[in-house]
């Protein structure tokens, strides 16, 4: 799935799953939608290529449908590209880094070669810190696998919507960008890392300009001025950095010539220029397009190789009653014990959320403090959704429940449940709502950093 097909079904999700859906598209238009993208393609007997035909089932449906709700809704057609902001950061950074380059360089010396040029060695600096972070943060990443949050990307993306959305279109927008940072977040970083490589790249290359641009009408004064450094010091910075370089060698008598500029000549101009110029070329601009490709390279190919999660319960309740795949609702309660009713109301609520077919498997519940147990798999063939459920009643802990439900989330998708039945049961009718209402904000505020769905049982709406 490419970048536009993800977006088509990502954005039909949203517009889906809004509580204004009806202004968008009728009940006739979905039916409509799924009767033709059932008719374009049977389905394959075999489960290999099962996965194939969903995603392309899905697709041709989201397709049809999102052109239905741009009809009604076209400030919708925002949100099928990048946003402006993020456009222009991709497409602005680089000839700013360039002209930042020419002028900064300009600005600080505009008629001699420092040495010690306050530009040229806090730029080369910094991208060595950059470089040395960036072995660090690879390093970590073969021992621990992160996910990056993208938050600043939804940021971004707000600041580029137009203000005069109303806010039924302003809650699609946000759901679908948080649905596309999630899944295309990786990418979204990559793309901009590269952008950021490019930039420095093309302000290393503005600089070894303005290098050779202020030559061709001033004649160049060479020195430095310091108080700590000696032509000592000097000599030794330079002549190991040259042989890295392969410039032409620095002896302590031409730097103690150059000490504070009294016995430069014209040829030092042009020595120092062509140093500058190998280390800015060779020492950040070739390592920052390097990085520039593979960022991009890679932002590509993640975004041509999309592919959605199934297990999202939008998804798994379109594709019940169209060949897809069954899912079994793994039920791990903690610290909590169903009654025969309360088993039955979980059935009923895990066919509500999953389809039809979809059958709970309710495991043991584990004691406070103990570890989490082995989860069984899924069936050949169907799809597992992890469910914690908890008791409202119980107060939530960030180190017990929510550590539990981390641990969780390692083995596959999983969802927070809370069942309120024996709570509400001991509330009076009149405060009834509002206590629940303050529990379920508790709970929610104690996993809000824990990358789940919080369904409470009793709900009359998904506040996930």
């Amino acid at each position: 799935m490419n970048e536009q097909q993800a977006r088509a079904v990502l954005l039909v999700k949203a517009v889906e799953t809004a509580a204004t859906v009806d202004t968008c598209l009728s009940p006739a238009q979905r039916d409509a939608a799924t009767a033709a993208a059932l008719a374009a393609a049977p389905q394959p007997p075999s489960e290999a290529r099962r996965l194939a035909w969903t995603e392309a089932f899905i697709v041709r449906r989201a397709e049809r449908l999102l052109a239905d709700a741009l009809v009604r809704q076209p400030r919708l057609s925002a949100l099928q590209g990048d946003a402006w902001l993020m456009t222009l950061l991709r497409w602005g950074l680089p000839p700013l880094g360039l002209l930042a380059g020419l002028v900064s360089e300009f600005w600080v010396s505009p008629q001699a070669i420092d040495l010690l040029s306050p530009a040229l060695s806090l730029f080369v600096g910094w991208n060595l810190l950059v470089f040395v972070g960036l072995a660090l943060w690879a390093v970590r990443g073969l021992f621990v696998h992160t996910n990056p949050a993208n938050r600043w990307g939804l940021a971004l993306a707000k600041l580029a919507w137009p203000r005069a959305w109303s806010r039924p279109v302003w809650a699609m927008a946000r759901s679908f960008q948080r649905d596309w940072m999630r899944l295309a977040g990786p990418a979204t970083s990559a793309r901009l890392a590269g952008t950021l490589h490019l930039s420095a790249a093309l302000c290393a290359v503005g600089m070894v300009a303005a290098l050779l641009a202020k030559g061709l009408f001033t004649e160049f004064r060479v020195g430095w001025q310091s108080q700590w450094l000696s032509a000592e010091h000097m000599h030794l910075l330079f002549a190991t950095v040259g042989q890295w370089l392969g410039a032409a060698p620095v002896s302590l008598d031409d730097m103690v010539r150059l000490e504070r500029g009294a016995g430069a000549v014209k040829a030092d101009g042009s020595i120092w220029v062509v140093w500058w110029g190998r280390l800015l070329l060779l020492g950040v601009a070739a390592p920052r397009l390097v990085l520039a490709g593979l960022s991009f390279w890679r932002a590509r190919r993640a975004l041509q190789r999309l592919h959605l999660d199934l297990s999202d319960p939008y998804f798994v309740r379109l594709l019940a009653d169209y060949g897809g795949p069954a899912t079994t609702a793994v039920v791990l309660p903690y610290s909590h014990h169903l009654t025969a009713s309360g088993e039955r109301g979980l059935a009923k609520a895990v066919r509500e959320r999953f389809g039809p077919s979809a059958t709970p498997q309710l495991l043991p519940p584990v004691a406070y403090g103990d570890a989490v147990p082995a989860l069984p798999p899924a069936p050949r063939g169907q799809q597992r959704q992890i469910i914690v459920l908890f008791g409202l009643a119980a107060t939530p802990e960030q180190e017990t429940h929510a550590g539990l439900v981390r641990q969780v989330a390692a083995a596959g998708a999983v969802e927070v449940w809370l069942d309120s039945s024996a709570f509400s049961a001991h509330l009076a009718p009149g405060a009834r709502a509002a206590r629940l209402a303050e529990r379920e904000a508790l709970w929610r505020e104690v996993l809000g950093t824990v990358p789940v769905r919080v369904w409470s049982l009793e709900a009359e709406h998904d506040p996930a």
